[in-house]
């Protein structure tokens, strides 16, 4: 547990750092800009993007480029609020790491499945000394026997073990994510019965299985509609974890056979409705995105523990820079400003 002290100070700094978030009037500003350039001067002169983009020249960045900077401002963000943390790094506050190893390692076998090597290019270099593996070995990469070589002395390795691919095939991307996912909450919910005590770990773990539950109704939407896996695949490839998805809704959920009855299905007889109205989303992922936002903000409001603040603060980040990203895309497509507002998750 954290002390007293080095706790109120985490909870305090996180407040303060959220304080500096992107507002309602900022995102109808950015997505009247008209290029990459704009965005990135715009940004630059806001106080939660300042320190990390005051020597870049907003004139010649490229999306890529600016990307991987906000990446890094969320990251450093993170840092920032980790040091509070007087207890060790088995501590529950270092999920932020795990998440990202766990996307590097996906970046990796999507290359690896493309046969492309270009996977340098965006390596996040201030990830590299946090890392429990070296991310520039990964970057060299070239066959899954490779990839598990450079695993090899982190729990990675054995999640991936059965997911070889047979020679000449490609590596299973969706059986992949499945099983480090799977890692991922196995090892963070451990943690936090290890680490955190009383009504902060129930919060913790609310919001946890609720994540869970998003991403089991994502993977069966998706593999149901746009690979037309029978019942028993789909099955195989979900988070073997259950909070209001229980059982007797997924045998439903499975049951749907259109696109149109699915997200009915969900919309109809999901446990948010009472706080959220979800009316209005056409797509899955922005209702995940609307709910992860309801609760990591709850936590951010109410509550008075320091991982779930943190952990409630990093959520609404990873959103924050998901909106970013959609209106540099937007933009990068001439889509109309109001439209490019239908894609974001206003906090």
């Amino acid at each position: 547990m954290f002390r007293s002290f080095s706790g109120q100070a985490m909870i305090a700094k996180a407040h303060a750092m959220y304080g500096k978030r992107l507002k309602s009037e900022n995102y109808h500003e950015l997505v009247r800009l008209k290029s990459v350039g704009d965005i990135a001067a715009y940004l630059k002169n806001t106080p939660g993007y300042a320190d990390t983009l005051a020597n870049i020249y907003p004139e010649s960045i490229h999306r890529g480029q600016l990307e991987l900077l906000l990446r890094k401002s969320v990251f450093n963000k993170y840092v920032r609020l980790a040091r509070y943390d007087t207890t060790s790094k088995n501590s529950f506050l270092f999920f932020l790491v795990s998440r990202l190893e766990i996307e590097q390692i996906m970046r990796s076998i999507m290359f690896l499945n493309a046969n492309d090597e270009r996977f340098i290019e965006e390596l996040p270099g201030y990830l590299i000394s946090h890392a429990t593996f070296s991310l520039l070995e990964l970057a060299k990469v070239r066959d899954f026997d490779g990839l598990l070589t450079v695993l090899e002395h982190t729990p990675y390795h054995d999640a991936l073990i059965p997911m070889e691919p047979e020679d000449g095939k490609k590596i299973d991307y969706t059986g992949c994510e499945a099983a480090l996912n799977t890692l991922y909450y196995e090892q963070i919910l451990k943690k936090i019965d290890k680490t955190v005590k009383g009504k902060s770990r129930e919060e913790l773990k609310t919001i946890l299985k609720t994540q869970v539950d998003l991403i089991n109704l994502s993977i069966v939407f998706r593999l149901k509609c746009f690979f037309q896996m029978d019942d028993a695949e789909i099955r195989s490839h979900l988070l073997p974890f259950h909070y209001r998805l229980s059982k007797d809704r997924l045998d439903a959920l499975l049951a749907a056979e259109t696109k149109e009855d699915i997200f009915s299905f969900i919309r109809s007889t999901n446990s948010y409705r009472k706080t959220l109205d979800l009316s209005r989303f056409s797509y899955i992922e922005d209702y995940i995105k609307q709910i992860n936002s309801f609760y990591s903000k709850h936590l951010m409001r109410f509550s008075s523990s320091a991982p779930a603040v943190v952990y409630g603060y990093m959520e609404l980040l990873q959103i924050e820079l998901m909106n970013i990203t959609n209106i540099i895309e937007g933009i990068r497509y001439g889509l109309a400003a109001e439209n490019i507002l239908k894609l974001l998750i206003i906090i």
